[in-house]
């Protein structure tokens, strides 16, 4: 084995089948800039684990090279076109629960999607890597898998550091935090669009629905199947979105409230009283002992404060 020939070799491999890659982190590092769960770390671990994803599946395909094409994963770019499209709607329609949610970022629970989020779409984007690390893989001599391994892991790190750099320009970050409500959704819809058209896989199911039909239908059916996917997913989306709009608990004033629909509740003399009403006579004996304590802040010049009622 010549070890400055396979480094070489792992080198390029990488940056040819990950020169994308940069692109996919510099989205995520501007959703960085703004968002409070999604962190550098929680990136650069998703994309540690995304990565050790996609050497796992070409190692299983180094043995299954004929069995397992890469084009079908490219289907798997409708995954970032979904999120970018719940991301504009969580931008158009803004819920209470989902800007709780975002401040409370520090949770493990949101901690743990980021990373596999990043996980997620890292997989997503390395239909490339998987075709061009399977038949590497099956070319390299003794120890040669584990040099391109153990640089791919190194140049993994190379890339987040290269990708946080670039956004932690000033001019970069308060651009990035100024559109990043819109721009990061159209980001991730432009990601998937790449990925699909990367992968090749509408070619590749088009050429086989029209070998298995007697007529060539491949387009007219692949056109329809994706229309119908992507309203029903975007329908779906928009009808979750209203709903958790519709069902947040909005604040209202006490005296805004129905009676009729106004739990009862005991005054301090053990009466049964609408809620509404027991709400107002508690805020007068507020009132009224504020005024007893504080005659100068509360009373206008001159006048006598009533003394606090017993209860």
């Amino acid at each position: 084995m010549q070890f400055g020939k396979s480094l070489g070799v792992a080198c390029s491999s990488f940056a040819i089948t990950n020169i994308d890659d940069l692109f996919v982190l510099a989205t995520f590092f501007a959703e960085a800039s703004t968002s409070q769960s999604m962190t550098p770390l929680k990136i650069t671990i998703g994309q540690y684990l995304g990565f050790t994803v996609i050497i796992i599946i070409s190692m299983i395909g180094f043995g299954a090279s004929l069995v397992l094409p890469y084009e079908p994963i490219g289907f798997l770019g409708f995954l970032p076109i979904l999120l970018g499209i719940w991301s504009l709607l969580d931008w158009l329609l803004p819920s209470e629960e989902e800007e709780e949610e975002d401040g409370a970022g520090g949770s493990s629970l949101s901690g743990t999607k980021s990373v596999f989020k990043v996980a997620i779409v890292t997989v997503m984007n390395g239909g490339d890597n998987i075709g061009t690390y399977i038949p590497l893989f099956s070319q390299a001599k003794g120890a040669e898998i584990a040099v391109y391994v153990v640089t791919y892991y190194i140049l993994i790190g190379v890339w987040c550091l290269a990708a946080m750099l670039v956004m932690k320009q000033r001019h970069v970050l308060q651009v990035a935090q100024k559109y990043a409500c819109v721009v990061v959704p159209l980001l991730y819809m432009g990601l998937g669009v790449f990925i699909i058209i990367k992968s090749s896989c509408y070619p590749w199911s088009i050429e086989r629905i029209d070998r298995s039909a007697p007529t060539h239908v491949g387009k007219i059916v692949m056109a329809v199947v994706t229309v119908v996917v992507l309203l029903v997913c975007i329908g779906a989306m928009t009808w979750s979105k209203w709903r958790k709009k519709g069902s947040g608990s909005p604040s209202h004033n006490v005296g805004d409230l129905d009676p009729s629909t106004v739990e009862n509740s005991t005054d301090n003399n053990g009466c049964t009283v609408p809620m509404r009403e027991h709400a107002r006579d508690d805020t007068a004996a507020d009132v009224r002992e504020l005024n007893y304590d504080y005659p100068d802040l509360v009373s206008p010049p001159g006048a006598n404060p009533d003394p606090p009622q017993s209860t």
